[in-house]
């Protein structure tokens, strides 16, 4: 997350509001592998599927919150570019979802157009894998920063990936092995901006409810406005929706769909959204920075431990990116089911 120098100069985020608790995990504690930070993450996603990672006191960590800031203010810069421009750089989605997505091109849960645009740099170009996509000039010029950032958040990645597979007593490596940043995979950096809210017309979903495909996310923001569904309940539920309030040092961490299929459902991912920001942060335009990790395209999706997860494709014979396919293809047809996979009961949390 940002430092708190970036929140100093937003809304304070309301304390009227129901806010989802959350565990908060020390990414020092959790790099030297201390046992109660190690079954805190466990615990935190089996139960919501979604942690804070505090960066702060930890050498890595305290290095990417000094990117998260430079990269905000790039992000904002890259965001606000002429539509014109940005347009030169449209995603090909499904094809690809690489480059600039418009607002209103997708769908609200009522219907109506979102309220969000992103730009997707994908890791493979950045780091080599492939050919660089076509980027514009104002990314071009910051390539070094987005790379060292990448480089740095998978290490992290890496670190909660070995920590569940020891914690499900898989070998440490289970998990990286299928997700090696050096290897072709759908993973991106992606930046993002829902746009402020200032008329009562505009009080409704940016984003519509879903989980992530790939494997862990990474996110970052300063305003409010992601929002978590309670385990067990419909997104119909209003009540059941309450808002993540971010946290000067500290990232937001969730896991996809991916990490259930492979754990046989012992892991969760969880339903999410971005709606409009709570209190007066509903005035001010938000900004978000992510990285979304993908298993590597020919990584075998076989469940590795657990159960078949009930409603979900099992995987067996699919490499990832033929299990990615047919989630998207599930998805742009309507026929997927956006609910909450995987973790404990919620009788049980």
């Amino acid at each position: 997350m940002a430092s708190e120098k970036l929140f100093r100069y937003i809304p304070p985020f309301p304390d009227d509001v129901p806010t989802t608790p959350m565990h908060v995990i020390s990414l020092q504690r959790l790099r030297s592998a201390d046992t109660t930070a190690s079954k805190e993450v466990m615990n935190a996603c089996q139960e919501l599927g979604f942690f804070l990672l505090d960066l702060r006191g930890d050498e890595l960590g305290e290095t990417v919150i000094g990117e998260v800031d430079a990269l905000f203010e790039v992000g904002q810069k890259i965001l606000n570019l002429p539509d014109d421009v940005k347009e030169k750089y449209l995603n090909d989605a499904p094809k690809s979802f690489l480059g600039f997505k418009p607002r209103g091109q997708a769908k609200t849960e009522t219907n109506e157009p979102d309220r969000f645009e992103w730009f997707n740099l994908g890791q493979d170009g950045l780091l080599g894998n492939t050919n660089p996509q076509p980027l514009p000039p104002l990314i071009n010029s910051h390539n070094s920063l987005f790379t060292s950032f990448l480089q740095h958040g998978q290490t992290i990645v890496s670190t909660i990936a070995s920590t569940l597979a020891t914690q499900l007593g898989l070998p440490a490596d289970t998990f990286t092995a299928l997700q090696a940043p050096h290897k072709p995979s759908g993973t991106v950096i992606r930046i993002i901006k829902a746009f402020a809210s200032p008329d009562v017309k505009d009080l409704r979903t940016s984003m519509i409810h879903h989980t992530d495909f790939g494997t862990i996310t990474l996110l970052a923001n300063v305003l409010g406005g992601l929002q978590i569904l309670a385990p067990g309940k419909l997104p119909t539920d209003d009540a059941a929706w309450s808002w993540v309030k971010p946290q000067p040092g500290c990232l937001i961490v969730n896991l996809g769909d991916a990490m259930v299929q492979w754990s046989g459902g012992l892991l969760r991912s969880n339903v999410h959204r971005i709606n409009y920001a709570p209190g007066l942060q509903r005035l001010v335009d938000r900004y978000s920075l992510a990285i979304l990790v993908r298993p590597e395209r020919n990584a075998s999706m076989k469940r590795l431990v657990g159960e078949p997860v009930e409603g979900e494709e099992d995987g067996e014979g699919l490499s990832a990116w033929e299990w990615e396919v047919k989630k998207a293809m599930a998805l742009t047809k309507g026929e997927a089911v956006m609910q909450s996979k995987g973790g404990k009961a919620a009788a049980n949390i």
